[in-house]
């Protein structure tokens, strides 16, 4: 007769570390356990943006994170909210665990799945595996909710009661009948890219689990910069480095507009500017070579026409 009593989880959990008496930004910063989820990001690898009220996000995240509070990091694609996450986490020594929601994301891809595995004697075995949300809710990790807005309420459904307030969040696993009292380190941050085709409306009573803040684009000269300090790029290409930057504003802006359905980032410029290292592209060249492989069919002719008129 098979077994089927249901293991929980193939690997054990790794709490994350206590807390320190230190702190990046208003965020305790908890004690390094080598934690294999925690992300290795450079201390200086982004710019810190004022906000209004005169505090920059990062300030206002922590301090968010620290208040116990879930964030929902709002903007167009390529303003660095997902990046601004692993930041925080590397800093502060969280684990990180990251899903990229969609229309076709699962409560189960959440939570977790039943798998039917066999044991060493031959016997077949119920084994649970941990999604990202149980696995972060054990262990006192960072949820990283990629396009919240993408996916549908259904899937959002499941987040509702974990994401109460600390004294009474709770984690139900219908397949296995555990709940599960999450972390108390335990936070959400969700990214989302409101107004854009393919997303929905959050509801109200959702939304309201969110400190919501909203990134922009970075200003020009501070982007022109950031990819001096990306790239081995010679001072000396500093005018068609920003003469970039600016085309590249341009190219946002009709993104909003919905001129176009492709957007460029911050990550794109310093791929571009790779290439005009050591001249091996001129900059017109290199972000043609780059773009317009890249963006949707129907974008093609406006971005040549937009790189020959402005670059």
């Amino acid at each position: 007769m098979n077994d089927t009593t249901t293991q929980l989880l193939s690997t054990p959990p790794i709490e994350a570390g206590l807390s320190t008496d230190q702190q990046f930004g208003e965020l305790t910063v908890l004690e390094d356990v080598e934690h294999p989820k925690v992300p290795l990001v450079d201390r200086d690898a982004y710019h810190h943006r004022e906000l209004d009220g005169g505090r920059t996000d990062v300030e206002v995240v922590t301090r968010a994170l620290e208040l116990g509070m879930n964030v929902v990091l709002k903007g167009p694609p390529g303003v660095g909210k997902s990046f601004l996450a692993r930041y925080l986490c590397a800093q502060t020594n969280r684990p990180l665990y990251r899903i990229t929601l969609s229309e076709t994301t699962y409560r189960e891809d959440l939570l977790g799945h039943l798998h039917l595995v066999s044991s060493d004697d031959g016997e077949t075995e119920t084994r649970w595996i941990d999604g990202p949300l149980t696995r972060a809710a054990r262990e006192g990790g960072l949820l990283l909710l990629d396009e919240i807005n993408a996916a549908d309420a259904n899937t959002v459904a499941a987040l509702n009661a974990v994401m109460e307030d600390r004294q009474t969040r709770s984690l139900t696993i219908p397949q296995t009948g555990e709940q599960l009292t999450p972390h108390e380190e335990f936070r959400v941050v969700a990214t989302a890219n409101p107004g854009y085709q393919g997303t929905y409306e959050l509801n109200d009573a959702f939304e309201d689990r969110f400190r919501h803040v909203k990134l922009e684009y970075l200003p020009q000269d501070v982007e022109v910069e950031l990819v001096f300090d990306r790239t081995d790029l010679d001072r000396g290409k500093e005018p068609e480095l920003e003469r970039l930057v600016a085309f590249a504003g341009r190219l946002r802006e009709a993104y909003i507009d919905g001129e176009l359905s492709t957007p460029i980032t911050t990550r794109e410029l310093v791929r571009i500017a790779r290439f005009v290292e050591d001249d091996f592209m001129d900059v017109k060249s290199a972000t043609r070579s780059e773009l317009v492989a890249r963006v949707d069919e129907y974008d093609e002719s406006l971005v040549r026409t937009l790189i020959d008129k402005r670059l």
